[in-house]
């Protein structure tokens, strides 16, 4: 191999490494059948105190994501992340333009890892 192209190759390699170092970690809400819309979303399941948890509503984690946006808050990917269980839906669950995220900060729903949560409306 060549002089020329294991500098290119290092080159090359060291080009992906800081492209993958400086990408963001996504902000991750959670909602769950067990949580509450006056929660903060960041915790999977409950605290012990019943302070703080998980969303109860898909509805909550989008506007909380909004708010977020708005305020400058987030930046990179949001990701939220559905518990397990049937989330009942009394009014359509609505998402617009801005909920989609930009090409830097994508926003994705989806089943929390081995469940499989299921709306009904």
């Amino acid at each position: 191999m060549s002089s020329h192209l294991r500098a290119g190759i290092a080159l090359g390699m060291a080009l992906l490494s800081a492209v993958v170092a400086s990408a963001a970690p996504a902000t991750v809400y959670y909602v769950a059948p067990t949580g509450s819309d006056q929660w903060s979303g960041r915790l999977p399941e409950p605290n012990a105190q019943r302070t703080d948890g998980p969303f109860a509503s898909v509805m909550r984690a989008r506007d909380a994501i909004r708010a977020a946006r708005a305020a400058g808050q987030l930046t990179g990917p949001v990701e939220v992340r559905i518990r397990d269980g049937v989330y009942r839906l009394s009014e359509p669950l609505v998402f617009e333009p801005e909920d989609s995220g930009t090409e830097a900060g994508p926003i994705s729903y989806m089943a929390y890892p081995g469940e499989r949560p299921v709306f009904s409306g």
